[in-house]
């Protein structure tokens, strides 16, 4: 199933989750998220980060809801048989697959953690607004990037003309969507006594917080097609 990955959430701190031989252990990873897991092991950190935010943020959500996001204790498919049909609860828990694993992975990025990305540079200039792009813009394109090849690639593996697999990269890119649309600017101000005469600004994401409840309402407002999406 394309979110046995979420699994990754019940492993120990302690237990490595990237190199040749873990990959190949981690149970939940289709071969070609194994694959992906041996060619980027340094972000699977992030990985499982993601895992543990997704569980955490779908059990506040739908704290007040028949079903509230409850874990099986047992197995790989973490939030059990809810996730096996097209329900609008499955679209939402990919959508926040999908968005928890770029937030992670970006997360990272800024941090200075991961040896093939940084912070987005691309982000210069003047903005209409008269203030100065610079600073340590948080880099979505690579946490999308991410996420594209590592959540996607169950669905991919299927092919994706028509039904679940479809559906499923849909919502996928419902949840990563959710991110880009909501980014935000903060910005510093410089000048005599902070006057602002000058401010320097970048973007950052939203607060995950909020990319659970932009999907949330989604959900809510979700409409019956063939299949339940967002």
């Amino acid at each position: 199933m394309a979110t046995n990955w979420l699994s990754l959430a019940r492993l120990p701190r302690s237990r490595p989750v990237s190199g040749a031989a873990p990959c190949a252990r981690l149970r939940g990873l289709t071969p070609g998220q194994v694959g992906v897991c041996r060619a980027r092991g340094e972000v699977m950190e992030s990985v499982r980060k993601a895992a543990e935010m997704v569980i955490e943020e779908c059990q506040h959500q739908f704290r007040n809801r028949r079903w509230n996001c409850s874990t099986t204790s047992r197995g790989i498919n973490v939030f059990g048989r809810v996730m096996n049909q097209g329900t609008r609860e499955a679209a939402f828990v990919h959508a926040l697959s999908s968005a928890a694993v770029a937030v992670a992975v970006t997360r990272a990025c800024t941090r200075g953690e991961l040896d093939r990305c940084g912070c987005d540079r691309k982000v210069r200039g003047v903005s209409p607004e008269g203030f100065q792009w610079s600073g340590c813009s948080d880099n979505l394109s690579y946490g999308v990037a991410f996420s594209q090849a590592f959540v996607d690639e169950p669905e991919r593996a299927k092919g994706v003309s028509a039904g679940r697999p479809l559906m499923n990269l849909h919502n996928n890119e419902a949840g990563r969507k959710a991110i880009l649309h909501n980014m935000q600017v903060e910005c510093k101000c410089h000048g005599v006594s902070g006057s602002c005469e000058l401010r320097t600004c970048w973007k950052v994401m939203p607060p995950f917080r909020r990319v659970g409840v932009v999907l949330k309402e989604r959900f809510d407002g979700a409409t019956e097609v063939s299949d339940y999406m967002f």
